[in-house]
Parts: C-alpha cells; sequence; structure tokens
C-alpha cells in the first residue's frame, strides 16, 4: 500500500510539472503571436494616416466602379478634351508624407459604355460594338510621361503599363496624359463612349485607384458664374441609377449654396464630408453653404444616392435657381449669391 501511494504522489507530481510546461508553452507561443501579428499590423498600417493611403491621384479615387466620374470641359467644340492624371505616393496635398515603401503598380486605360443592367455599370467595349455604333471617328490619346502615345478607338479598346514605380524616401509621381478627339464634343446626343482609367498596386494593403472620364462642352459664361447639374448620361432616366453624379463647377469667388429635397435624393457621407472640410463651410438641414474661387478649385465632384425620383426626368433635376431659399419638389435645387471681393 505504502509504494502505491508514494506512486500516486510522483504521477500527481509529473502531471503538475506537465501542465505548468504547457502553460508557459502556451503563453510563449500567445505572446509570440501578438508580437508577430503586431509587427504584421504595424507593416501593414505604415502607409496610412488618418487622412487616407499614401497612394493617390489627382483624379482617380478609391472607390467603386462608376463611382468617380470626371468631367473634362472645354469652351470651343474644335479644341480637344485632356487632362494630366498623376499617381503619386503620398496622399494629395501632403507631399512630405510620402510612403515608406517603394510601390509598383499597373495601370490600366479602356474606352467603356454605361449600361443600367449591368453591375458595375461601366463596362469595357469591343472594336464590334464601335463599329455598329458609327464611333470610329471618336478616339482618345493615351501616354505615359514622355512616353510613345497610344490611340484607343476603333480595333484598340484598352492599354496597360505595368510594373509602374515610385520609389520610397521622397515624393514621386507619374503622368498619364488623356486627350480625346473633338468628337466628343457633340452638343445634342453624346457617344456613349467614355474612357475608364484604373492603378492597381502590388502591395495588396493600398488602394485600388479608379475613375471615368468624360468630356462636355460648356459655353463661355461670365467672370462670376457657377453652377451645379446632375454629370451622368442623359441616354438613360434618372431612376434607371443607383447613384447620381453631380458636378459642381464655375469661375470666379464668391459662397455656393447646395440644398437637396431628402425625400428624393441623399448626398452621400462622403460628399458631405468633403463639402464641410471646406473652410468656412455650414450645414443648416439638407442645404450646405460653402465659399468657392476657381483660382484655388474651380470643380466639385458629389454623388447622391436615389430616395424616390420615379418619374422624375433630366430637366426637373437639373434646374439651377437664383437663390437657395426656394427647394425644388422635384429632386435637388441650387443656389448661388456671389461675394465679389
Amino acid at each position: 500500500m505504502k509504494s502505491v501511494k508514494n506512486l500516486s504522489k510522483l504521477n500527481k507530481g509529473v502531471l503538475v510539472v506537465l501542465v505548468f510546461a504547457l502553460l508557459v508553452s502556451f503563453f510563449a507561443v500567445f505572446v509570440y503571436g501578438r508580437y508577430t501579428n503586431s509587427q504584421r499590423a504595424q507593416r501593414t498600417i505604415a502607409p496610412y494616416d488618418y487622412g487616407g493611403a499614401r497612394f493617390s491621384s489627382n483624379y482617380l479615387g478609391n472607390v467603386r466602379n462608376g463611382e468617380n466620374v470626371k468631367f473634362l470641359y472645354v469652351t470651343n467644340p474644335l479644341i480637344r478634351a485632356a487632362a494630366v492624371v498623376t499617381v503619386c505616393n503620398y496622399q494629395q496635398g501632403k507631399q512630405t508624407q510620402t510612403n515608406v515603401d517603394d510601390i509598383t503598380y499597373d495601370v490600366t486605360v479602356r474606352l467603356v459604355k454605361y449600361d443600367a443592367e449591368s453591375d458595375p455599370k461601366y463596362v469595357p467595349v469591343d472594336a464590334a460594338y464601335i463599329s455598329a455604333n458609327s464611333l470610329t471617328a471618336y478616339t482618345v490619346d493615351v501616354k505615359k510621361g514622355d512616353g510613345s502615345t497610344i490611340t484607343l478607338g476603333n480595333t484598340v479598346v484598352e492599354t496597360s503599363y505595368e510594373d509602374c514605380f515610385l520609389a520610397a524616401g521622397a515624393a514621386s509621381s507619374d503622368a498619364f496624359s488623356l486627350r480625346f478627339s473633338s468628337n466628343f464634343n457633340a452638343t445634342e446626343t453624346p457617344p456613349n463612349l467614355y474612357v475608364e482609367m484604373t492603378a492597381v498596386p502590388d502591395n495588396g494593403s493600398l488602394p485600388v485607384l479608379t475613375g471615368i472620364f468624360k468630356t462636355g462642352l460648356r459655353a463661355e459664361g461670365a467672370s462670376n458664374s457657377w453652377e451645379g447639374s446632375f454629370s451622368d448620361s442623359t441616354l438613360y432616366d434618372p431612376n434607371d441609377y443607383d447613384g447620381l453624379n453631380y458636378t459642381i463647377s464655375g469661375t470666379g469667388r464668391g459662397t455656393f449654396t447646395l440644398k437637396w429635397d431628402d425625400t428624393k435624393v441623399k448626398l452621400s457621407d462622403v460628399s458631405i464630408r468633403d463639402l464641410l472640410s471646406i473652410t468656412g463651410a455650414t450645414r443648416s438641414g439638407n442645404s450646405i453653404t460653402f465659399p468657392v474661387n476657381s483660382d484655388v478649385v474651380d470643380r466639385y465632384d458629389l454623388q447622391f444616392y436615389k430616395v424616390n425620383i420615379s418619374g422624375i426626368t433630366w430637366e426637373n433635376m437639373n434646374v439651377s435657381l437664383a437663390t437657395a431659399e426656394t427647394a425644388l419638389t422635384t429632386g435637388i435645387s441650387v443656389g448661388y449669391n456671389f461675394l465679389i471681393s
């Protein structure tokens, strides 16, 4: 009996030692896991700050296809609409805060059309579509930096630039130029043909940047003139869109008031935040007033979501009022009151 009792004590002692060893091992693994996860997290968030990612563009944005539509306006139908698109290793406006890592990325530029029945709404076209819709005269010249020009149109509907490189340690950027043929300046029925540009970084923690480019013909206005209007293609009814793009643009300086009917449309949270970030901007209910100065910024691109616009036409929606005190029941009203200085 005594030997059995001692053996029982021995077994209990061994069990205690084993349990202690397992606890130590588990704690070590836990600490190491927390440490490595911490290191990985630091690596992931390093290119970011509270203002956004340190991989950005002056035109392209980190949004879904079709949510970032840019209009390139000209005042003469013979002038070719153009834009220089930059891709940078810093957040826009913060050139001193650059990405700590090198960035390698690919850029794709292609011709697209709007398709209300598809998701995403903008889909690539092929040579057959261009030929069938008599769009062979519509071309877009694309160039990276001082490189050779690639012309999109007819049978060439897409081009790409692979392994673009932004070096760490200092502000770095690439420039891509887009130049539309003057055919796009049609004043009656614009073609359902646009340009989509997308920048995809190799580093999955950085955002994919994309944008849709359209052209428009705008008459030369007065020295101080600001206006707002929906910028989506009028080939489709407003209710066919899930979201609606809205552009405020003009010349001169003053104050601009945007007012909308929230029973018809809702201004996106991102657009509200962008407008209220302007120094001097104020909000009162469904109205935002902010200072404008075309010497600093001559264009604001906003997004609305539809609430109930069934049966409403573009003519009803694209109405500008002299003041913002009266709201249109058809969806949205825009007013402006210039303070010339």
